[in-house]
Parts: structure tokens; sequence; C-alpha cells
């Protein structure tokens, strides 16, 4: 670990004014979080953003408030959930209309290659957890962490195939997709993100 943190931190000392959008979706209890903090410790250099879940000033621009927080010369952005979270999560969960999420999917592919034609390089991640792992890691959370479970995290179980029907829409519709397990997953998306600043 010790050897892939320091060609991680040698290969961002030299990328340069490069734009790089390092994008983490997953279900709840996947290990976004877990991974962000890995990067804290070790003491690796990125922007963080959570922005996941729209509030009512954001439901119908969407994708228009990420053209502000995508990354700027010389930074590494790391999106824990993304413009995304309306690829899978929202229309799932009702977080937004049903015709805001047909606008979404028929936006998205031609909005992420407008970013990279601005020099914006976009590497996603999905990271992997299977229902009863989840449900697992849940009933630890809502037991150990009160503070931590949420509403969303008492219906991921119940809404689990109809994300999973979302999900696999969004990889169809905008592709490139890097999977990753959820057991394995910091060192999947420890060495995804040495070959993106590589």
């Amino acid at each position: 670990m010790k050897n892939t943190i320091n060609m991680l931190k040698e290969n961002i000392s030299e990328m340069g004014n490069r734009k790089i959008a390092f994008v983490l979706e997953g279900r709840d209890a996947s290990g976004k979080g877990g991974f962000v903090k890995l990067l804290l410790k070790n003491d690796i250099p990125f922007v963080y953003r959570h922005q996941g879940m729209p509030t009512k000033t954001r439901m119908k621009k969407w994708l228009s408030d990420y053209e502000r927080v995508m990354p700027k010369k010389g930074e590494i952005v790391i999106f824990d959930r993304s413009w995304h979270t309306r690829s899978w999560v929202h229309p799932v969960f009702g977080y937004c209309t049903k015709q805001q999420y047909i606008n979404h999917m028929r936006k998205v592919y031609k909005w992420e290659q407008k970013q990279t034609t601005q020099g914006v390089e976009i590497y996603k991640n999905w990271i992997s957890i299977s229902k009863a792992r989840q449900s697992e890691v849940l009933e630890r959370r809502k037991i150990n962490k009160p503070w931590k479970y949420t509403s969303s995290d008492a219906l991921a179980i119940n809404y689990f195939d109809a994300i999973t029907d979302a999900k696999e829409k969004m990889f169809r519709d905008c592709p490139t997709w890097n999977i990753v397990s959820k057991d394995t997953g910091k060192i999947e998306l420890l060495d995804a993100l040495i070959r993106a600043t590589g």
C-alpha cells in the first residue's frame, strides 16, 4: 500500500495543468466515503465534491450546476456521488420527476463529451455491492452509527432491484465505467487513480 500511495503522489506532483474528474458512484454503504478517508489519511491532494442529492433550487438545473464544480487546471476532483445520481438514484427514490429523468438521460452523454472537449478527463467508477452485503452493512450502521443512518438507507434494500435496472440503463446510455467490488474497492480505486494520473 505504501508504494502505491507514493506512486500516486508522484503522479499528482507531475500532472501539470491537467483537469481530472474522478467519479465515485455506488449504492449506500458501498465504500465511497471509505475511499475518500483513505486519501485524506495519506495526505493525497485533491478537491472533494459531495452534492449528490438535489435541493429545490437545483431540481431543474442539475447538469448546469456541475459546470461550476468541474476541475480547474492542475486539479483532481473526487466526486463522492456526481451528476450521475440523477441517472440511477433520483428516479428510483423520487428525487426528480419522470420528465426530469428522461431529459437528463437524453443530455448526459453529450454533456460529458462537452466536458472532455474542454479538457476535463472524466474517470467514472462504480463500486459494486451485493444485496446481502449491503443489508448487513446497513443493519450494522443502524445499530452502531444511528446518526449516519438515513431515510435513503432504509429504502435501499426495498428498492435494490429497481436501482439495479436504473444502473444498467446508465451503463448502456452513458458508458465507460470502471466497476470495482466493495471488498477490494480501495485497492482497485487506488490503482484506477494511479492510471488516471499517470
